[in-house]
């Protein structure tokens, strides 16, 4: 232990020393500022600054982009008179005269941007000639604004489901909103909501996410390779950014859908604060109870989800700020059979929810120097309660599990001199592991108590990281990072190098169609010490996760990227295509007739395996003008391979596709209406299927002449060995804005599915009994062969048809 923490200590040192002589030798001038939003005040994130000679910007000195505050930084600043431009997509321009007076001086900013319209290319390639960064390698963006604009199904927006239609992005089946990202499972994604962690985060068995698109001003996704500033996780992270409340007046929005109801409520609290709150509840409950008034029947069926978010700005000073913000969401599913308070009256509820919380504190130190301090806490957690009977003859059970985390992070991004961009910081988590069986039988409680069943696991989990985004030259940038990543449990200190590079081909070429393009690779090491082993289907709320241990190894994955990426007609589209490797080991699977019991420990149903994922992928995206959308194209393989599976031969997972194509549009008709739409395919899914039966008959003089009593025997393929049909669908959606009782409404018309494709979820056998062709005895074994045999068919299980939904709502 005493190494380790050694070992810690010297890296944080090396960062010392390695900025320090950095920090003496920049004796320039430095620009810096931030940038937010008229009408809101919020931080805009990742718009371009750009220090030019000229207003047209044809002679650029400095280039970068803002960070999710709104920050940002140019140092290195020689003496004269220079064009501050500020622009991005969805952006008026934002341009002044800067007079740098002094190579001592410094000055700082703060810039509002005007929102504009998409309907002309205001955002040239010159504006980006100077902010080339590796950033956006396996990267993707998504405004929760054009979310709304989306078909959705019972009239919910949801981030999660846009985020399926992106290329290397897959859905678990049609009823899911998990992610699968290259190859790889939903527990592989590091999902952060402001910075937190969220372990489940999906409502209705993953039906919805537990994002509410309200509340939600920015979401980025990194497919794979990411930088050294995150960890933890092996396949992607997905970062979403709440909103953190107007500055400049009280409003916020309504809305209805066939689901849930939902509001927002934001403003400023006096001149240096704001706040945002928002909610989400379904209304199943109330209607299932409605319907068992009127029909005069008892339902047994209850369910609803909430959601509730609460961001929380104030500001201390200039350079201070102080941020606070929470998530609490919780389902519960429900049901009783029989007659109350009889013997035969089943019981059972599932319940599993989330909570977070996180105190930010951020500085800006110096022109250069910025600094980000966070407190945190997460808690997820998952209840069955199962009885039957009443009185002193009442039996049931109750599991619970839940996993607490505590963790404090720092993160600092400094400038020190041209070119660098330094990343560095730290974070340490406490996990708290808990597990909890009960029984209402007096003396099996007292059994499981003395069994020692309730147990809690804890662990300490820390990393710290550097990583430098290098401008080499005018052509060639760099990310160059590592992360050292400790576990207490096993006393694990793993390295994880990252590297990325873009070269630049062309940059700024207006007299082609080609206006910039570049080449790009990455790679990076990752290591997850927490494990969630769940169906390849979908996601359930019992599922635990649990930390790696002596004997269960932290899954370890090394992946490979290398693509292209092409602006063409001044901007206007934007051609990606990127290729990518990487291999998996230490995941586990359940074993094949794995010994389940109350008892039995996590280690003893498990096997150990390998993965490995490879493809490539194109995008095409129209940013600007009236119509705009993407078509994206994926074709992936993606195996694993465990000596207990399969007889120890390569398996394809439930979500391997081979081809995924996605063509996404939203068109604006008039002021009033706008139209959106999304058509899907998608190789079907890889399945396990029969392949043929055979039937012995019952010995031991019994007559056989019911087909129930043989013995039927199946005979299944390779494991996920068949394919499900090929899936496809077209949904639309049209919102028509309008003004009642003096306010802004939209109102939406979705129709999922609209030429009624019956997708299948999954291929049941089922039996028919028919007669027998040769019902003839058998003398030799004192039976009569069956006058009936059983025929299987083969039936399929479709989840959703045709589905239109309404949904209303207004700003205030």
């Amino acid at each position: 232990m005493q190494h380790y923490t050694r070992t810690l200590i010297c890296f944080g040192i090396a960062i010392f020393m390695f900025l320090a002589p950095i920090s003496i030798l920049a004796q320039h001038a430095v620009i810096s500022g931030t940038v937010s939003e008229v009408g809101s005040g919020e931080a805009v994130i990742g718009v371009s600054v750009i220090l030019a000679q000229d207003p047209e910007a044809k002679t650029l000195v400095r280039g970068t982009r803002t960070n999710k505050y709104g920050f940002f930084s140019l140092p290195a600043i020689s003496k004269g008179s220079y064009v501050l431009i500020v622009r991005g997509i969805g952006y008026k321009q934002y341009s002044r005269r800067i007079d740098v007076e002094s190579a001592e001086a410094s000055l700082k900013l703060s810039i509002a941007l005007q929102p504009a319209a998409l309907a002309s290319g205001e955002v040239t390639i010159q504006a980006e000639r100077e902010t080339k960064s590796v950033a956006n390698i396996s990267a993707v963006e998504l405004k929760a604004d054009m979310v709304k604009k989306l078909p959705t199904i019972g009239g919910e927006a949801d981030v999660f489901r846009m985020l399926q239609y992106m290329p290397g992005i897959k859905s678990g089946g049609e009823f899911s909103s998990g992610l699968y990202v290259r190859g790889g499972s939903p527990d592989q994604n590091l999902t952060l909501l402001d910075g937190v962690i969220v372990y489940n985060p999906s409502h209705l068995g993953g039906f919805l996410s537990v994002f509410n698109n309200d509340a939600i001003r920015d979401v980025r996704v990194i497919k794979g390779a990411f930088p050294a500033e995150y960890g933890g996780r092996l396949s992607s992270v997905i970062d979403l950014t709440m909103k953190e409340g107007s500055k400049e007046k009280f409003g916020g929005t309504a809305n209805i859908s066939l689901i849930a109801a939902r509001a927002t409520v934001e403003g400023p609290l006096g001149d240096n604060a704001s706040f945002m709150i928002s909610g989400r509840r379904t209304y199943l409950d109330p209607l299932l109870a409605l319907s068992s008034a009127l029909t005069r029947t008892e339902s047994s069926l209850n369910y609803y989800f909430y959601d509730l978010n609460a961001k929380l700005n104030y500001k201390l000073s200039d350079d201070d700020r102080l941020f606070v913000s929470g998530y609490f969401g919780n389902d519960v599913l429900s049901s009783a059979a029989g007659t109350p308070g009889s013997d035969a009256a089943l019981r059972f509820g599932i319940d599993w929810g989330n909570a977070t919380a996180n105190i930010r504190w951020t500085r800006r130190m110096s022109d250069k120097l910025f600094v980000n301090i966070a407190t945190i806490y997460t808690d997820y957690r998952n209840g069955i309660n199962i009885g039957f009977g009443s009185g002193a003859d009442e039996l049931g059970f109750t599991t619970f599990s839940q996993i607490r985390d505590l963790t404090l992070r720092g993160d600092a991004q400094y400038f020190p001199l041209q070119g660098h961009a330094v990343k560095f910081g730290f974070d340490a988590t406490f996990h708290r592991f808990t597990t909890l069986l009960e029984s209402k039988n007096l003396t099996l409680q007292q059994a499981l108590a003395a069994l020692g069943v309730t147990n809690t696991i804890d662990a300490l989990e820390a990393s710290v990281y550097l990583q430098d985004e290098w401008e080499i030259n005018d052509r060639v940038t760099t990310n160059l990072g590592l992360r050292l990543a400790y576990f207490q449990r096993g006393h694990r200190l793993l390295p994880e190098p990252r590297a990325s590079v873009s070269y630049s081909v062309v940059s700024g070429n207006t007299e082609s169609f080609v206006n910039d393009l570049s080449i790009k690779g990455a790679f990076a090491i990752a290591n997850q010490f927490l494990h969630l082993v769940i169906r390849n289907d979908i996601a359930l709320p019992t599922d635990t996760w649990f930390p790696a241990t002596d004997n269960i190894k932290p899954a370890n994955a090394i992946q490979y990227v290398l693509g292209a990426e092409a602006k063409l007609f001044n901007g206007e589209y934007l051609f990606s295509i990127e290729g990518y490797y990487k291999s998996m080991t230490n995941l586990y699977e359940f074993r094949d007739n794995a010994p389940f019991g109350i008892l039995t420990p996590t280690e003893a149903v498990l096997t150990e395996g390998i993965g490995n994922a490879y493809g490539v992928e194109l995008f095409l995206e129209k940013r600007l003008g009236n119509l705009t959308g993407w078509i994206g194209y994926t074709l992936s393989w993606t195996t694993r391979t465990f000596a207990e599976l399969n007889d120890g031969r390569p398996f394809f997972p439930r979500f391997d596709r081979r081809h995924d194509v996605s063509i996404v549009a939203t068109y604006k008709l008039t002021d009033t209406w706008e139209l959106g739409a999304i058509w899907t395919f998608a190789t079907g899914q890889a399945f396990t299927m029969p392949s043929a039966q055979y039937a012995f008959p019952t010995l031991g003089g019994i007559q056989a002449t019911n087909p129930l009593i043989q013995s039927v025997r199946v005979h299944y393929t390779e494991r996920n060995g068949f394919r499900l049909p090929d899936f496809h669908k077209l949904d639309i959606n049209i919102t028509h804005y309008f003004t009642w009782l003096n306010l802004p409404f939209n109102a939406s018309l979705s129709i999922y599915n609209v030429y009624n494709r019956l997708n299948p979820f999954q291929w049941v056998v089922r039996y028919n009994q028919a007669p027998s062709p040769t019902p003839t005895p058998s003398p030799e074994l004192g039976l009569a062969r069956s006058a009936t045999i059983l025929v299987p068919i083969v039936q399929q299980t479709a989840l959703f048809g045709i589905i239109p939904t309404l949904s209303i709502g207004f700003t205030f």
